[in-house]
C-alpha cells in the first residue's frame, strides 16, 4: 500500500490544459498501480476569442425598380401638365360666319365749337359750359374760366405783323382780365410769343395778376389771338384763381388745344 497522498489542487480554470495522455511505465514502478500521467505545462491560446456578429440580410433587389418607376411617373406628369398649358394658350377657333368682338373705340374728348368766333377748344374732364357777357362761348371749373369772342369793331386787321399781333394779344388780355377780375391791382411775369393755329398766324400772351386786396391770392391770365379765315381776329381768353402749377397746366391745356372751327 502506498501512503495516501494529499489532494492535489484542481486545474486552474484560467489555464488551458492542452492534452493529457498516458505515458509508458517507468521501469521502477510496480505493476498494479494506476498508469502514469504527466501534466503538460500551461500554454496560452494562440488565437484570442473573436466576437461573432450576425450577418446582415442581403438588400432587396427591388429598390431600383421603385426608383425607375418614380422617375417614369414624374416624366409623365410633367408632359401632361405641359400639354394642358399649351392647349390653354391656343386661341379658340372662330366659328364660320362669326366675327371677333372689336374693342370699343376710345371716346373723342368733348370740344366747344364756336362758329361765331370761328374757333374750337377742348373741354377737360370736370369742366362745364359757362356763358359770359360779351363772349360767344365759354367753360368753367372752380376758380378757372375760359371764354371766346371775335375781334370788336376798330381792331387791327389781318395784315398785322407778328409783333403787332403779340402786342394786341397782350392789350386784349389785360382789358378782359379787368372785366373778369375787378379787384386787379398789378401784373408781372408778362410773356408773349408768336404761334400758328391751323395754318393761320396767331399769338399768345400770359402774365400773373396781383389783387389790390392783400387777402386774395394771385391769379394767372393767358390769351390766344388767332386770325380767322375771313380775315378777322378771334380770341380765347382764360384765367384761374388762385395761381399754381396745377392750375396753370389745366388752363394751358385748354388754350393749347385751340384750332379753327
Amino acid at each position: 500500500m502506498t501512503p495516501e497522498q494529499p489532494d492535489q489542487p484542481g486545474p486552474d480554470p484560467n489555464r488551458t490544459i492542452r492534452h493529457r495522455w498516458p505515458q509508458p511505465e517507468p521501469p521502477h514502478q510496480d505493476h498494479g498501480q494506476s498508469p502514469y500521467t504527466q501534466r503538460l505545462p500551461y500554454t496560452p491560446d494562440m488565437l484570442p476569442d473573436v466576437p461573432q456578429y450576425e450577418a446582415k440580410p442581403p438588400k432587396s433587389g427591388w429598390w431600383w425598380v421603385i426608383v425607375v418607376g418614380g422617375i417614369a411617373i414624374l416624366v409623365v406628369v410633367v408632359a401632361v401638365v405641359a400639354l394642358l398649358w399649351a392647349r390653354s394658350t391656343v386661341e379658340p377657333p372662330v366659328k364660320p360666319g362669326s366675327q371677333p368682338t372689336a374693342e370699343p373705340a376710345a371716346q373723342t374728348p368733348a370740344r366747344v365749337t364756336d362758329t361765331k368766333a370761328q374757333v374750337s377748344y377742348l373741354i377737360p374732364a370736370g369742366w362745364t359750359k359757362a356763358d359770359r357777357p360779351s363772349s360767344t362761348s365759354g367753360i368753367a371749373a372752380g376758380g378757372a374760366i375760359v371764354v371766346a369772342f371775335p375781334q370788336r369793331q376798330g381792331g387791327i386787321g389781318g395784315a398785322a405783323t407778328s409783333e403787332q399781333l403779340q402786342a394786341t394779344a397782350d392789350a386784349v388780355a389785360l382789358d378782359t382780365a379787368r372785366r373778369f377780375l375787378p379787384d386787379l391791382g398789378s401784373r408781372d411775369g408778362l410773356r408773349t410769343r408768336a404761334l400758328e393755329v391751323g395754318g393761320q398766324p396767331a399769338a399768345t400772351a400770359s402774365f400773373r395778376v396781383v389783387f389790390k386786396s392783400a387777402t386774395k391770392d394771385p391769379a394767372y391770365v393767358r390769351i390766344v389771338a388767332v386770325h380767322t379765315a375771313d380775315g378777322g381776329l378771334s380770341y380765347v381768353y382764360g384765367s384761374t384763381v388762385p395761381d399754381g402749377d396745377a392750375a396753370r397746366r389745366a388752363l394751358d391745356g385748354v388754350l393749347d388745344s385751340v384750332t379753327p372751327a
